[in-house]
């Protein structure tokens, strides 16, 4: 299974990394093998109604030149080998593109390099549902968000933002409780009006099998904004 990091830190790491990783694209077969990094994200959006699940392999760390694979390697999910995909913008990397949400299940990730190794890696994916959000928040009571599921069974952080017409607020629940969240009060005196309130669920893990260049795995579960309006 795939080990959870320790840390916000580590997550906000590896998101600075990539801003900064190369696109260059060279050639798997070419590099010492115990040097690939994978790095894999698996990422759904509500309001686009589709699920992304991507693999860059580079070579010596999580912004070295990405690599193409050759010489009989491979990058499978759950056994079928994903898309290839070069790009000017990203270089290369492997992906699926699944409309809607995917199945909830374990998912198994399979790298095999030119020399045969495999590292195989299996991620438990949970869609999640809101029971609802209010559509008016008073400030004396705050913002509770009700899930149609128990979220902290997943080791993964939520975050919302409520935004207004002239500011963001947010906070991310590491210890979400049992099927609900309670947004601070006093983030919400400022704001006025109209508002849109977005929530995300986050979870950063290393891989258990991977080359000496390391790898992680990022999930990202965006749902749509909801609208509500602030009063006294």
């Amino acid at each position: 299974m795939i080990n959870r990091l320790k840390g916000a830190a580590v997550a906000v790491a590896v998101v600075l990394l990539a801003s900064c990783a190369s696109n260059d694209i060279g050639h798997l077969k070419d590099v010492n093998q115990d040097e690939v990094h994978q790095g894999i994200t698996v990422y759904y959006d509500e309001h686009e109604n589709k699920t992304e699940v991507k693999v860059f392999l580079r070579f010596a760390g999580p912004t070295g030149t990405t690599l193409q694979v050759d010489s009989g390697a491979s990058v499978k999910l759950d056994g079928v080998a994903l898309n290839e995909n070069l790009t000017s913008m990203a270089g290369c990397y492997y992906n699926k593109t699944v409309s809607g949400k995917m199945p909830r299940k374990e998912y198994v990730l399979g790298f095999t390099d030119c020399k045969g190794k495999t590292y195989t890696n299996r991620f438990k994916w949970n869609n999640i549902e809101l029971d609802s959000v209010p559509t008016v928040i008073t400030r004396k009571d705050g913002l509770k968000i009700f899930f149609a599921d128990d979220p902290e069974g997943r080791k993964e952080d939520i975050t919302v933002e409520v935004q207004d017409s002239a500011q963001t607020v947010s906070e991310t629940f590491e210890h979400v409780r049992r099927e609900r969240i309670v947004f601070p009060k006093d983030k919400l005196q400022n704001l006025h009006g109209r508002v849109e309130i977005r929530v995300a669920r986050h979870g950063s893990f290393s891989l258990q099998q991977q080359a000496h260049a390391g790898g992680y795995l990022n999930t990202t579960y965006t749902l749509a904004p909801r609208m509500a309006t602030i009063i006294d």
